[in-house]
């Protein structure tokens, strides 16, 4: 629905958009994707709901970034991931699928390792790391913030396209030494 950030959505209107792009591409597997900051637009229960039961092979799962869906919606056969790290040990112990977020370009191996250990019961300790990783990015844009430090190593990162920008030098070294505080940085971004 990100496609459509201009105009202002209503129930509706969401319904029809996903049913048209069912109708042209009938094989599609859709996981919404509820993010009011971009979309301008919150999914409710309600719609889901009538996504769900009229295109179950269709309508797969959400990711839900505004915290309204995740922690008290079920359906069958629907995954729902949460947008934050922050949040993934509690949307699996609610029931959910995991996390779909932009900072797991960097920490995947530490999220895969918070996933593992809820599925095979172990000890989740790491997960506090997992938070403190993603804490750091949130003191800036997190796209900008990933931008630079990913830059640090491939110098394509700092291509972004405005209003977007890689952050000041003095960020960027703030961001480095926090992440490398906690034993992150791009030669180390290992679960341990």
């Amino acid at each position: 629905i990100r496609n459509v950030a201009y105009y202002k959505n209503e129930d509706n209107g969401v319904y029809n958009f996903y049913a048209n792009i069912i109708k042209s591409g009938p094989e599609a597997r859709i996981v919404l994707d509820n993010f009011s900051k971009l979309s301008g637009y919150v999914f409710t229960p309600e719609v889901t709901r009538r996504l769900i039961k009229d295109f179950p092979k269709n309508i797969v799962g959400m990711k839900d970034s505004t915290g309204n869906l995740w922690d008290n919606f079920k359906a069958e056969n629907f995954s729902m991931f949460v947008g934050s790290e922050k949040k993934l040990l509690d949307n699996l112990e609610a029931g959910g699928a995991g996390c779909i977020s932009a900072t797991t370009n960097f920490s995947s191996s530490l999220a895969r390792k918070v996933y593992d250990d809820f599925k095979e019961k172990k000890d989740n300790s790491l997960n506090q790391k997992l938070v403190n990783v993603r804490n750091t990015f949130e003191k800036y844009n997190l796209i900008s913030g990933l931008h630079t430090y990913f830059s640090k190593k491939e110098i394509y990162y700092k291509n972004l396209l405005p209003p977007l920008s890689i952050l000041n030098s003095k960020e960027a070294s703030d961001l480095i030494n926090n992440l490398e505080k906690l034993n992150f940085s791009l030669n180390n971004t290992k679960a341990a």
